[in-house]
């Protein structure tokens, strides 16, 4: 064990020799090849303020920072071009590295910056403007901040420019979509309307719309507000056809995915599966039953009644919305450019609204002006799954528990707008952040809860369980004994493909330059750290898993430890040949979408093509499965006749599931 640990010495001093120093305030140009990694370095020291970007001027890269020991502090990857930034407290003193590599092979050029490395703010209002350096000044777009501690608005304001064009800049009036947090105000809608007498949350929604197709057993107006309907995820559904986020969408397209719809894809009740279509319907289904717009009623029973006079809904493309913000992306030729959001998708989305307001929203959960002490109980009351299991997921609102405190929590995101609120019922506190510039990180909210309402928090110390839960075995003893970690053997022999056993869910586990990195189907990839030489924990998610190996060295088992133990398998598959890939090759079709995909062998890989796509691979997993190469192509399973031809494929993502490709 000892040469595994010079080996891995070796690697962290290769790093330090070849690395380029960062200074605060001085910019590094550089490019990338493909499979290359630049790394930097800094000294910093427990407890300071660090903030940087990595400038993509013609790549997409993503940005490693680790620790003094290796460790991964953070992985950041989110706009393709533009400002990659990176913020966050050192737990250590000493050299911390940052690794520059290209997403997916690209190459291009990119400038990093090292913006700030100072002692972090003491003061709550000074932490939160020192976090909201990435998002101030006169040249990107801004955020919004609001604050309630003990019902009292504590910080309302506004950073950076809410319309570049015209130089505005952004404050606690301006009106912003808050995207997904609109879905309380929604729920808050059938809440008021059931205590109208007008209809029951347990109420077959054909009752009140007809024209949905009847799938032979009910589907609650309940079972659509907390996710559980079994129906279409729009957002994920329509890209498999070429829509677009920043694309118009008809007025009627979520009864028209409804109308479509082949099959359920659960019974209604049985499954979470969080759902934009069913939340768009219900706004429709408040305009039929009230015998009002959207609009008129979220104005006239809930915006007005509140104060919130600055709070409207989108309901259409280029609706003016007054002292509003303009939403932006990164531009790849550099700087920024204007899109529009979400219009049609009113409803699941569409409230905008400002700092100030949403603070007003907050107070109603404490004093229930509107709907009263009825309506904020339903509002937060957690769905039951048949199965008698309750979800994290109320109406329109998820509702849970963070260090020792109950938390009214959703956060949103559309093209360019990115939300989040949270409010805490035994503090009567809260937090509000918005923002219209697309690198805006939401996680932040954290350390604004910490700064505020640190005397209400339990511990957070990441070695105490919750009660109530087990620490593994190898877990605790690697804690207590200080095993070795891993060796390189170890490493590549979990590498690859990894099926959750009874659940339609996989993992891959890659190794790169040593260190362990974790990517489901459909979501952000993780580092992990070793806590043995078999047991790991996700960076950034509270996740485990412990590899189960053979005495030959060989490990084709695992356990996932997250909530209840999930057993995996490792996939062992050949490679295909290119005689065998060309029998999936063909042209496929969708009734639903009504829209094809051709398959195509080029270069020894299978790859989909669609008239409004690139082609992308499609990666053989084992049999006749395979993995997509957009995220919203995600698990692709090859069907066969009788006579064992190909006859179509299955294909789904993380919100939509089974819709079928009939070979033509």
């Amino acid at each position: 064990m000892k040469h595994c640990l010079v080996a891995l010495f070796l690697v962290v001093s290769w790093h330090s020799a070849n690395a380029q120093a960062l200074r605060v305030g001085v910019p590094l140009s550089n490019s990338l090849e493909a499979k290359s990694t630049h790394t930097y370095t800094f000294e910093t020291e427990e407890g300071r303020y660090v903030y940087g970007y990595a400038n993509q001027i013609s790549v997409d890269v993503v940005v490693t920072v680790k620790e003094p020991d290796g460790d991964t502090v953070g992985e950041y990857d989110s706009p393709a071009r533009g400002p990659e930034p990176f913020q966050f407290t050192p737990d250590e003193t000493g050299t911390y590295t940052i690794e520059v590599a290209p997403y997916e092979g690209a190459e291009g050029d990119y400038e990093i910056l090292l913006v700030a490395n100072e002692p972090r703010a003491k003061r709550p209002r000074a932490l939160v403007d020192q976090m909201m350096k990435p998002y101030t000044g006169r040249d990107r777009p801004g955020a919004v901040v609001s604050i309630v501690k003990d019902g009292k608005v504590v910080l309302a304001k506004g950073y950076g420019m809410a319309n570049l064009t015209y130089d505005v800049p952004m404050t606690k009036d301006t009106g912003m979509s808050i995207a997904s947090v609109s879905k309380q105000f929604t729920g808050m809608a059938l809440v008021l309307l059931e205590q109208d007498g007008k209809l029951s949350l347990d109420d077959d929604v054909r009752k009140h719309m007809p024209e949905l197709k009847d799938f032979g057993t009910p589907v609650t107006i309940r079972n659509m507000l907390n996710h559980t309907s079994g129906y279409r995820e729009v957002l994920n559904f329509l890209p498999m056809a070429g829509w677009r986020a920043t694309d118009a969408m008809r007025d009627d397209e979520p009864l028209r995915i409804v109308q479509r719809q082949t099959n359920l894809q659960n019974e209604p009740g049985s499954r979470y599966n969080y759902n934009n279509t069913t939340f768009m319907l219900l706004a429709r289904l408040v305009e039929r039953v009230s015998g009002q717009d959207w609009k008129t009623f979220m104005e006239e029973r809930v915006f007005r009644p509140l104060g919130m006079n600055n709070t409207t809904v989108k309901t259409h493309q280029g609706q003016v919305i007054p002292n509003s913000s303009q939403g932006y992306e990164n531009a790849p030729e550099g700087g920024f450019r204007y899109v529009t959001d979400f219009a049609a998708a009113y409803g699941a989305s569409g409230v905008n609204s400002t700092a100030a307001d949403m603070a007003k929203w907050m107070a109603n959960y404490h004093a229930g002006t509107v709907g009263g002490e009825e309506a904020i109980d339903k509002l937060t009351t957690r769905g039951i799954l048949a199965s008698g299991d309750t979800t994290g997921y109320a109406l329109g609102l998820g509702v849970s528990e963070w260090r020792g405190l109950s938390l009214y929590a959703h956060s949103g995101g559309e093209t360019s707008h990115r939300s989040w609120f949270g409010y805490f019922p035994e503090i009567n506190s809260g937090i509000f952040i918005s923002s219209n510039n697309p690198g805006f990180s939401r996680s932040m909210w954290s350390d604004f809860a910490e700064a505020y309402f640190g005397e209400h928090l339990e511990s957070n110390d990441e070695d105490e369980s919750p009660e109530g839960t087990d620490t593994p075995p190898a877990v605790a003893e690697a804690a207590e004994a200080q095993v070795a970690e891993p060796s390189p053997e170890q490493l590549e022999a979990i590498a690859g493909m990894w099926n959750f056993i009874g659940a339609p869910l996989t993992i891959e586990y890659t190794v790169e330059e040593g260190n362990l990195f974790a990517q489901a189907t459909n979501q952000p990839r993780f580092a992990l750290t070793a806590t043995s030489d078999s047991t790991f924990e996700f960076v950034g998610v509270a996740a485990r898993v412990t590899f189960h190996f053979e005495d030959d060295g060989t490990v084709t088992r695992a356990t996932h430890h997250q909530g209840p133990d999930s057993p995996m398998e490792k996939i062992v598959a050949p490679p295909l040949t290119v005689e065998q890939l060309a029998e999936f090759a063909g042209r496929y079709y969708n009734d639903e979408l009504e829209t094809y995909y051709t398959m195509k062998v080029v270069d020894g890989k299978l790859m989909a093509h669609h008239r409004w796509y690139e082609p992308f691979g499609i990666t053989h997993v084992v049999d006749d499965e395979f993995s997509g190469g957009q995220w919203f192509f995600g698990d692709v399973a090859f069907h066969r006749d009788p006579t064992g031809a190909i006859s179509g494929f299955m294909v789904g993502n993380s919100r939509t599931r089974d819709v079928w490709f009939e070979r033509r």
